[in-house]
């Protein structure tokens, strides 16, 4: 059957059946509000919709697999029989997947007794259309056999396409000899046996000599040794594999070629199945949304000082309102002010032009503007909204324009209501509204060809930021209604989240003194000492290479030296992690000195040489930024720089601090809880051993080693070192593997100190099991002062996923607890310093646990103890909250 029909567009035939699977384990398992799995109908259709965009096929139909057993079963009992039944969160999304697509006007086919490769086979085979070519969407290499000069296959998850060329460079034969090659080698996944040490290579070498499997089993005779023996044994095995193999390309399908058309969207089917399973943003890329009710916005450019006047008075009446700020730059102390914007009623906002490069005279006046602007923003009676309101603070800060307002941020408030996923303006205008914001690319391009937003045509300025000021406005009425529904998440966000935003944003705005000689210095050290282990390793190897080149070490440890492969990476080669190395360098010099090598050149490269360029030119300070909407616990992380992430168990490490200088007159004063996470435990868990260790005053790891080990003496280091893993580790549901590795004994001995433990501190085994209980039940957990985690995976059916989520449970509510203390006592710290009007006292930085603060020599002593007495009183638990303080000319000396 040929349609005769002149440029028509590519014919597409897609394995329903492959794409299940891909979208199933691509994407994890989302679930509805009501509870209802979603996860792989998102990914099936993210993956169809790009097959739609990019060839809009005039011809398109998909291919599943029908239930049951198909006649493949009946030659072959053992067929597919170490597959897993398709698990139970994807067949429930199964039928809506298969109502989705054809409610997408594709057709859908499925034959019972046979499989979907085979009606694609037949299809593929019978069906042509003219001056065009046949694509076959599957990650099924079977279906490779099926490529010619008009078909083609593309691979479902990286798109990637297989022509004739193509099959011969991935398979090393042709498409025609696909089958033979399947017949020898057989194929695991389908449980086709093969025949005995035949792999790939000796497949493709054998087809190239004999050009086909009945000329290999002609000629088996001139073969030698056990290639021959096993060929002739194994006659039975290739005959049931070419049955099995083989495509049953002649099925009687009684297509109409008019059935392959894409049909017109059933919209009514598609809005149910987009409600039903919440698939807002899937609606909007497949362009099938249902038309919604156009509302108008009113969006205006301020023109002079006295409209301006006239929307400030507005403000002031209406009480709140949104703002927005429009910069040059999103490094606050680069950044110039273009403009701002105002909202303070629905779907109607203001912009006010200051900066703009225009040849028309649009620009208020900017020190008049800007004290019209102060009024309005440090009037104690109003309450301004902002999305990520932090960078606006800062940013007017230069201008000497301070927030005095009631302060509300819908991008905290998100992140209160669920700490997981996005917080960004696009998602939560997405998700809340049902609507896509203006992109800033729009307007002001991308890349190298991005402009100033004070380049940007004035129009789309006024329509951009006018946007943001709007949905800033709806979104805070969505999400406080949100919050007002729970208490306690209210109370963190008003108490702890939105005081600390404010708290933040000095720090980040006072930044600190770095000391660029002493960088410098180590950096030459380090480069001298990396220089030396380059020398040393090419030695050893007996040649040069690159270090940094995971593929080069591979060569030399496995092929040339013949080390062990402990571990492979997910793509079958031998790993050259830095775990693996540990592993080996106990036993060889070679993996030690890598290790070295590339934790020196990190330290090189990430610290030493560019600590120093990241320093604002403008304050000579280091400016890094906090984030306090990213860890689903509530910790904050930094990032440009990652302070965090700085190295503290190594000498070198260490030194890096070093760089980290008060003001002159001042001293780095640091204060860090001690324990913070095992004192939580011991109060939550109500432990009476663990709480009487920590009222007592005795060192947590030798009193544990001791009943661990059942000693009345000092135990040895190595009796600490293995209680100080375990007390650590059991927060983050550390395995009797995880231990043994860590300790580096084995399995048995970890398990039974493990055992030991939980026989000693019973009540924390008995919290952490009541943890994963309650978990289960309500797929959240929750921190001291009711901060939510939420755990969708913790009855999943997959072991790994599930055991991963109940990790979490355990960890979360002791870790975000910690969180949420470090953060009362900073807040108590600040209210401390403006109560007392305190101006030589600056809380410069937060590490985990630690708060770092620049203090006035004279007054060191005294506010120091102040500060740790806050920080001690910040939570009132069954134990003390011990901390520990420091004070000195570097960060490193505290």
């Amino acid at each position: 059957m040929v349609f005769q029909e002149e440029n028509a567009d590519n014919f597409i035939i897609i394995d329903g059946s492959s794409y299940l699977y891909r979208a199933f384990y691509a994407l994890p398992n989302l679930k509805t509000s009501s509870g209802l799995n979603s996860g792989a109908i998102h990914g099936f259709a993210n993956m169809l919709n790009r097959i739609l965009n990019e060839y809009s096929p005039k011809y398109l139909v998909m291919v599943f697999d029908a239930k049951g057993k198909n006649f493949r079963h009946d030659i072959y009992d053992e067929y597919k029989a170490n597959r897993n039944s398709m698990p139970a969160e994807l067949s429930e999304q199964t039928g809506a997947i298969i109502n989705l697509v054809e409610a997408l006007g594709v057709m859908v086919i499925q034959e019972k007794g046979v499989e979907a490769d085979d009606v694609i086979a037949s299809i593929a085979r019978q069906i042509k259309i003219k001056n065009s070519k046949t694509i076959i969407s599957s990650g099924d290499k079977d279906l490779a056999q099926l490529v010619d000069e008009n078909t083609i296959l593309m691979n479902n998850f990286d798109s990637k396409v297989l022509d004739v060329e193509g099959v011969k460079e991935k398979f090393g034969v042709r498409p025609s000899q696909i089958f033979d090659y399947l017949c020898l080698v057989g194929d695991t996944s389908d449980n086709i046996p093969g025949v005995p040490k035949v792999g790939p290579k000796t497949a493709v070498t054998l087809l190239e000599q004999y050009n086909d499997l009945d000329n290999i089993i002609e000629n088996s005779s001139q073969l030698k040794g056990k290639l021959k023996e096993n060929i002739e044994s194994s006659l039975e095995t290739i005959e049931l594999a070419k049955k099995l193999v083989a495509l049953k390309d002649n099925l009687k399908l009684s297509l109409d070629p008019d059935q392959l058309k894409r049909g017109s969207a059933d919209k009514t089917k598609l809005e149910t199945i987009i409600k039903k399973y919440e698939l807002k943003t899937l609606s909007e890329k497949l362009n099938i949304k249902a038309k919604k009710e156009v509302i108008k916005k009113d969006y205006n450019l301020i023109k002079n000082l006295k409209e301006l006047k006239k929307i400030i008075k507005e403000c002031k009446l209406s009480k709140i309102y949104s703002f927005d700020t429009e910069t040059t730059s999103l490094d606050f102390h680069k950044a110039e002010l273009v403009g701002f914007s105002l909202s303070y009623k629905n779907n109607s906002s203001f912009y006010c032009p200051l900066s703009h490069n225009s040849a028309d005279d649009i620009n208020l006046p900017f020190d008049d503007t800007l004290d019209i602007l102060r009024e309005l923003l440090e009037d104690k009676s109003l309450t301004v909204i902002g999305q990520n309101l932090k960078y606006d603070i800062n940013v007017l800060k230069k201008y000497s324009v301070i927030f005095k307002n009631r302060i509300e941020d819908t991008m905290l408030m998100s992140y209160v209501i669920s700490s997981s996923g996005k917080h960004d303006m696009d998602t939560l205008s997405s998700k809340f509204l049902d609507h896509k914001p203006i992109s800033y690319e729009s307007v002001a391009g991308k890349g190298k060809d991005q402009i100033s937003f004070a380049d940007v045509e004035i129009s789309k300025a006024v329509e951009y930021a006018c946007e943001d000021a709007d949905l800033t406005f709806l979104l805070y009425q969505k999400l406080s209604t949100l919050l007002k529904k729970d208490k306690k998440l209210l109370k963190i966000y008003t108490e702890i989240e939105v005081k600390l935003m404010l708290i933040i944003a000095d720090m980040e705005y006072i930044g600190v003194s770095l000391n660029n000689k002493e960088l410098s210095k180590q950096s030459q050290n380090l480069a001298k000492r990396i220089d030396k282990i380059e020398k040393n390793i090419y030695k050893i190897s007996g040649r040069e290479f690159n270090i940094s080149s995971p593929k080069q070490i591979q060569e030399i440890f496995y092929d040339e030296l013949k080390l062990p492969i402990l571990k492979k990476t997910p793509k079958g080669q031998p790993s050259t992690n830095e775990d693996v190395m540990s592993q080996l360098a106990e036993d060889h010099e070679l993996p030690n000195l890598v290790l070295s090598y590339r934790n020196l050149l990190k330290l090189k490269n990430t610290y030493t040489d560019k600590l120093g360029d990241q320093v604002s030119d403008i304050s000579n300070r280091l400016h890094t930024s906090y984030n306090q909407t990213i860890t689903i616990t509530g910790r904050l992380s930094s990032s440009s720089p990652n302070l965090q992430n700085i190295p503290i168990r190594t000498d070198d490490g260490k030194k890096i601090r070093s760089a980290f200088i008060p003001r002159e007159g001042y001293k780095l004063f640091s204060a860090d809880y001690s324990q913070i996470e095992l004192r939580i435990m011991a109060h939550l868990a109500k432990d009476p051993a663990m709480i009487e260790s920590f009222l007592t005053g005795e060192d947590i790891h030798s009193s544990t080693a001791r009943k661990v080990f059942n000693i009345k003496d000092e135990p040895s280091s190595d009796q600490r070192r293995a209680a100080k893993a375990i007390n650590f580790g059991l927060i983050y549901g550390i395995s009797a593997y995880g231990l043994a590795k860590q300790l580096k004994i084995d399995n048995v001995e970890a398990k039974g100190i493990i055992d030991t433990y939980f026989a000693k501190y019973k009540r924390v085994k008995e919290f952490m099991e009541e943890l994963k209980e309650l978990a289960s039940k309500q797929e959240y957990v929750e921190t001291m002062h009711g901060r939510k985690v939420f755990l969708p995976n913790i009855s999943h059916s997959n072991f790994q996923v599930r055991s991963a989520a109940e990790r979490t449970a355990i960890n979360a509510p002791i870790q975000g607890t910690a969180a949420d203390i470090i953060k009362i006592a900073m807040i108590n710290i600040k209210e401390w310093l403006i109560r007392e009007n305190i101006h030589n006292v600056f809380m410069i930085m937060q590490v985990h646990d630690e708060l770092v603060f620049e203090i006035e020599d004279s007054d060191i002593h005294r506010y120091g103890d102040k500060i740790s007495d806050l920080m001690g009183s910040a939570e009132k638990l069954s134990v003390p909250l011990l901390v520990n303080t420091f004070s000195g000319s570097n960060w490193q000396e505290t």
